[in-house]
């Protein structure tokens, strides 16, 4: 998210909110997992956020918990559900920035 061609933060972040909203509405899915190469929490956190305040019966379950940096909490998002993303950072991690979280449907 944010690269070129001049397209805002909040532009990517609503196409990746429709596009997940969309994958939380197939009643035959049980699992989505929503991952960018992006460090704003505007594409990330507050995605995650947004998404689960209209997908009835989602949650989230521990992405890669075997990873120390976590998602951060604010944006909408509450520190318990952050705790269950987890975050790649630049310069920590050596790579472009990465996010992961998994949504999972009550069954």
């Amino acid at each position: 998210g944010g690269g070129g061609g001049g397209k805002s933060v909040a532009a990517y972040a609503g196409g990746q909110l429709r596009l997940l909203r969309a994958a939380l509405s197939w009643p035959s899915v049980r699992e989505v997992v929503y991952s960018t190469c992006s460090v704003h929490c505007a594409e990330n956190e507050a995605v995650v956020a947004a998404a689960l305040e209209t997908a009835e019966g989602w949650t989230l379950r521990p992405a890669l918990p075997r990873w120390h940096r976590r998602g951060e909490a604010g944006a909408g998002l509450p520190a318990q559900l952050a705790l269950a993303c987890c975050r790649f950072c630049p310069r920590e991690d050596l790579t472009a920035g990465f996010f992961v979280a998994c949504f999972t449907r009550a069954v």
